[in-house]
């Protein structure tokens, strides 16, 4: 990690506090090695820094290769996978810095990340920040503030969407109060994390980090977005079918609403949010249906243990819902499309006064709950379907011509190996 030695930054440096930078991992050996020297190369002092890998289980010989090639890597490992809430709890628990980054092994950090990330998170006193996200080559948002919806489901309303302005201008809004951060790329202080409970090891994957932010403001903490942080993602996945991972998002934010809003708040929600599930269940295509009253009868053996978690987090509240909500951003977007499941959701936004929860937010949308609505959210997924047509016809034309040049290339080579072949011919004539 480069760092400055001159004398005032010399003293900067040595206030930097102490970090943990921890990847969990799941064979994930070849993103390892894009992301541990982008982490190396950070400009942050070395001396003040540790890097962590949390192998969850790999069978890809991730942890030989990490002893042989990274040695200062500390290495934790899990004979099993035990998913990424549990992998960064366990290793936020072992770590050594005051401070706990959490990175995904498919991203590349900007050399500044960390010095960015941890000047917002200590001149702000907040216990979480999340950083901007954008795709490998800088030119799409993947992560640029979230949002979420009254029952549970997180969402970056910018993702896949072009980067109109130069990243320098993009980079220079100020650090902003946030819902969550994005768990790919966030820092948090470490105690006050560990004292929240950390991720919800249950949760697996998925929200993990949505639940963590909620909870955080309901505690009386701060979290923020500090888009002067840039990370680069890859998109290699989770190694979860879509079955599972739906189950994963489904499951996780029912266990969201059930433990963090107050009585009032959940007795409205918990029976929309139901209900709303079993509508997806029924509009849902195929043997798709399944897997959402799969989830909805494993939430009902699930309901005990909730309770208890729902029991734990409220005996820590030191904040009430009205002051949480308006981060919300966008309370009203719905998590499954089409316009009979908007109608659906909003003759239920409309049966249990939900929207009266949100009359202090301003522009979350709920003072319009019409067809008129949908039309924003349906113009948004119809822009960024035009974004990847118009990227899929280029990547077309780019195959098309490909194919030209090849076609061109095997005639040039049959008439090579034609006029080869009357050569030979004519030398085998000559020695007769």
């Amino acid at each position: 990690m480069a760092v400055e030695t001159g004398g005032a930054a010399r003293s900067a440096l040595d206030a930097a506090p102490q970090v943990s930078i921890v990847v969990p991992s799941w064979n994930g050996r070849a993103l390892l090695a894009e992301s541990l020297p982008a982490i190396a190369a950070l400009d942050y002092p070395r001396d003040r820094a540790e890097v962590l890998v949390f192998d969850n289980g790999s069978t890809d010989g991730s942890v030989a290769w990490l002893r042989a090639t990274w040695p200062a890597v500390r290495v934790l490992e899990s004979p099993v996978n035990v998913g990424f809430a549990a992998a960064c709890d366990r290793a936020a628990a072992a770590a050594a810095g005051e401070l706990v980054a959490f990175v995904n092994n498919d991203l590349r950090l900007a050399p500044d990340w960390l010095t960015q990330m941890t000047q917002a998170l200590v001149a702000s006193g907040a216990a979480a920040a999340g950083s901007r996200i954008l795709d490998w080559e800088g030119r799409r948002y993947d992560f640029d503030g979230g949002t979420m919806n009254f029952y549970g489901h997180g969402a970056t309303p910018r993702h896949g969407r072009p980067v109109r302005a130069p990243t320098p201008a993009a980079n220079a809004a100020a650090p902003r109060p946030a819902l969550f951060a994005c768990g790919a790329a966030m820092l948090v202080d470490r105690a006050r994390f560990l004292a929240s409970g950390g991720f919800d090891p249950d949760y697996f994957a998925y929200f993990e980090d949505v639940d963590l932010g909620w909870r955080l403001w309901l505690e009386g903490e701060r979290v923020l977005f500090v888009p002067a942080a840039l990370a680069y993602h890859r998109h290699h996945g989770s190694g979860l079918d879509a079955d599972r991972r739906t189950a994963l998002l489904e499951a996780n934010a029912l266990a969201s609403v059930v433990k963090n809003y107050d009585d009032a708040n959940l007795a409205r929600v918990l029976p929309a949010a139901l209900m709303l599930l079993e509508a997806r269940a029924r509009l849902a295509p195929g043997e798709r249906a399944a897997v959402y009253r799969d989830t909805l009868a494993r939430f009902l053996d699930a309901l005990p243990a909730l309770r208890a978690k729902r029991a734990a987090v409220q005996a820590r509240r030191r904040r009430p819902d009205h002051e949480i909500v308006p981060l919300f951003g966008e309370p009203l977007r719905p998590s499954f499309f089409g316009r009979a499941y908007w109608r659906e959701q909003v003759r239920l936004v409309r049966a249990f006064g939900i929207a009266a929860m949100f009359a202090d937010s301003e522009g979350t949308g709920t003072d319009d709950v019409s067809d008129g609505r949908m039309d924003e959210f349906i113009d948004e997924l119809q822009g960024r379907i035009e974004e990847l047509e118009s990227a899929l016809a280029a990547a077309r034309r780019e195959v098309d011509e490909g194919r030209a040049e090849n076609g061109r290339l095997a005639a040039e080579i049959a008439r090579l190996r034609e006029e080869l072949r009357r050569m030979a011919a004519a030398a085998e004539r000559t020695r007769r």
